[in-house]
């Protein structure tokens, strides 16, 4: 409230501070509770945010320049706050990615064409989007040849295993034993599931393998705008839980991937639709918290001025901001009811 006070009082006295008083008494008027976790969550984000304490206190009979100085010092916090969506990339090289697309619309009416929105092509001339746009989401990739090991021949195997004594690949082995990632099965998918295609978060970290076939991996980026990869043979993502997305075969309708998970035990798989969410889901409020500067993008709130929110693809011609309907369903996508059992979908 003091410095409320001060912020107003200085703003009276001279013009050229106005807008950082503006900025700093809205600042300042926020309730405690909020401030704390608004700066809790900032100081998360690639521990960039500081939390800055000022033992200075408001005192009507301080002059002029005692006012000005903290009130410089108040905009000198706010600056050293300033968050950047997404995690810092020093060393990113996405050579080895493959191509990234825009999409025509958000809820493309045949999900399993390519739908690839035309734009500028990206800084490694493939595809319409810098792979490091899903880099700062916590997207990792790499590609690991699977020809000519022993998978399981179009079929699946839940749970899968090495075979002892077969041909078996040695760089997935040294990932599964770094990672402790214990339990693996193998699926196949040969038609368009609609609870693939459903809007989803899962609460562990995803890992997928693919094996065989062509598909479309659709995820939402820092900016909440989504993102297609076209995957096939050979393609090794992981990503963390909370974050948004959604699958579909291609017109081919096949696809044979692995799915890993930490441990030994058999996973459930449950995926939580992003229209159940709503604020109360552990993992998506991790993820928030990490990847998007404390912002729930699903949260009706005002900007945050110390949120960089510049776009971080490659400008194409349908890098629109999604819509909310009449109905409310965001894209214009009401998904479809829940069971009578009120459990998420598996996926």
């Amino acid at each position: 409230i003091k410095l409320l006070h001060l912020t107003m009082k200085t703003c009276a006295i001279t013009a050229a501070l106005a807008t950082a008083c503006a900025v700093s008494a809205q600042q300042a008027s926020v309730p405690a509770r909020k401030r704390t976790t608004q700066t809790k969550r900032k100081s998360l984000v690639n521990n960039k945010a500081r939390v800055v304490h000022s033992e200075e206190s408001y005192d009507p009979y301080l002059g002029m320049e005692s006012h000005r100085r903290l009130a410089e010092h108040s905009m000198s916090m706010l600056h050293e706050t300033k968050c950047t969506k997404g995690i810092e990339l020093p060393d990113f090289n996405g050579n080895d990615w493959p191509a990234l697309y825009r999409l025509t619309s958000p809820n493309p009416e045949a999900p399993k064409q390519a739908n690839f929105a035309q734009g500028i092509t990206s800084s490694l001339n493939k595809g319409t989007v810098d792979p490091q746009v899903l880099a700062m989401a916590g997207v990792t990739y790499q590609y690991i040849d699977p020809t000519g090991y022993d998978y399981p021949n179009a079929t699946a195997a839940v749970p899968w295993s090495p075979p002892e004594g077969g041909n078996n690949d040695n760089i997935v082995q040294q990932l599964r034993d770094e990672n402790d990632y214990q339990y693996a099965d193998i699926i196949v998918v040969n038609d368009f599931i609609p609870k693939f295609w459903d809007e989803h978060l899962h609460e562990a970290t995803t890992i997928r393998y693919m094996l065989d076939g062509t598909g479309y991996f659709d995820l939402r980026d820092v900016d909440d705008e989504w993102v297609r990869i076209p995957v096939s043979a050979g393609d090794w993502f992981e990503w963390p839980a909370g974050i948004e997305h959604r699958f579909t075969v291609d017109e081919n309708d096949y696809i044979q991937a692995m799915r890993l998970n930490k441990g030994s035990a058999s996973p459930e798989w449950t995926a939580v639709s992003r229209s159940v969410v709503d604020g109360n889901n552990t993992a998506r409020n991790e993820y928030i918290d990490t990847y998007l500067c404390g912002v729930d993008p699903d949260a009706a709130v005002p900007m945050d001025d110390n949120i960089d929110t510049k776009d971080n693809s490659t400008p194409d011609a349908d890098d629109t901001p999604a819509l909310t309907d009449s109905d409310g369903c965001r894209d214009n996508n009401c998904p479809p009811p829940r069971s009578p059992t009120g459990q998420p979908s598996e996926g």
